[in-house]
């Protein structure tokens, strides 16, 4: 089974238990607008441009037919500079490096094959294999198919996921994934929709529905100090930790590596600020986080 993705990692040590290798599936279900991997949102191939190591030789221009992608991003934006899958010819054409092509079309085996050259690794750290992306619910038998495949070959799976999605694509991934790292956002659905575009309802239920199978969860609440600390946010986030008082928590806080991203997408740059080290730990400790 082929799917889309835009990275595989090894030697992860963030993402779930010991020494991991993380698919980065492509396409995601929300816009979050503080997006960490704004290259994961669109399902198609996209084009990255280092405008400070392009020196204007028209090589990719000449190769690809379409338009330079420097003309392709200032004319259409990031999210219309598509390509057709597999198509590396004006990256491949570039004498300076400054083009990517983030997204392709690959299978299941050939994933596994990859992620299973470390499997020694994952036999001595307790480690395994982590989804990530993007949405890795967002393309439902893919990602299914990739955790029944490394659980028949005995690896710890781990997902992050948004929570947003069917319900009954997360029930039929749930006896393939040994952790779900799920991701709470923002704490009030107004907010919610304004700054992922998504439901959080629809999270939320999704949610409930996992946790009743039983299922290993941790969450992963994001920090944007403009955001999170203003009133009730941090107050509903507690709350819903209490609830599940069985799973584990920590806070992921924002930073800025996501907008050198978006300048190579031809994106407008967000300016969200970076919390220090004491907000993140106040804001920790105020949603019962010790």
């Amino acid at each position: 089974m082929e799917g889309g993705i835009f990275d595989i990692q090894h030697f992860c040590t963030g993402d779930g238990p010991g020494i991991r290798t993380t698919v980065f599936l492509k396409g995601c279900t929300l816009l979050c607008e503080w997006c960490h991997n704004p290259e994961s949102q669109c399902f198609a191939p996209e084009i990255l441009l280092n405008t400070q190591r392009c020196i204007g030789c028209g090589a990719c221009d000449a190769t690809c037919g379409k338009g330079s992608p420097k003309t392709i991003l200032a004319d259409a934006g990031a999210r219309k500079a598509t390509c057709p899958p597999g198509c590396r010819l004006c990256a491949d054409a570039c004498p300076t490096l400054c083009l990517e092509v983030a997204g392709r079309r690959v299978g299941t085996d050939e994933i596994l094959e990859e992620v299973m050259q470390d499997e020694a690794y994952y036999r001595n750290s307790g480690g395994g294999m982590t989804l990530s992306g993007g949405e890795p619910m967002a393309q439902p038998p893919f990602c299914r198919e990739l955790l029944r495949q490394a659980t028949e070959r005995g690896l710890h799976t781990a997902v992050e996921t948004s929570g947003n999605g069917r319900k009954e694509d997360f029930l039929a991934a749930a006896p393939y994934v040994n952790l779900w790292l799920w991701d709470i956002k923002l704490m009030e659905p107004t907010l919610y929709r304004q700054y992922t575009g998504g439901d959080l309802d629809t999270m939320l239920d999704n949610l409930n529905a996992v946790a009743a199978t039983g299922a290993q969860i941790r969450f992963r609440v994001l920090f944007v100090p403009e955001i999170h600390c203003t009133d009730g946010i941090a107050e509903s986030t507690a709350a819903l930790l209490q609830k599940y008082p069985q799973y584990s928590a920590e806070v992921i806080p924002y930073h800025l590596l996501g907008n050198a991203k978006r300048e190579k997408l031809g994106l407008a740059e967000k300016r969200f600020r970076e919390p220090s080290a004491s907000e993140t730990e106040a804001f920790a400790r105020r949603i019962g986080i010790a």
